[in-house]
């Protein structure tokens, strides 16, 4: 990785180095390999999906009425 030019915070450049770290380790497996690992780590069943939309509406909601209040 090059070096970081657009901050000098060490956690933030530790934590870019450590993505850019496991973006190399994934490049070296196989695409088909990992293609196959992409579906099986986003399947989601639609009852899944239900319940993640509707979580995020409760939360958009409550953000709507704090700022609201403010």
């Amino acid at each position: 990785m090059n070096a970081a030019t657009f901050t000098t915070n060490p956690h933030r450049i530790a934590r870019l180095q450590q993505n850019y770290d496991e973006g190399a380790q994934r490049e070296k497996i196989p695409a088909e390999q990992r293609e196959q690992m992409d579906r099986q780590l986003l399947s989601l069943s639609p009852e899944c999906l239900s319940q993640l939309f509707a979580k995020v509406a409760a939360l958009q909601k409550t953000k709507k009425g704090k700022s609201s209040v403010a």
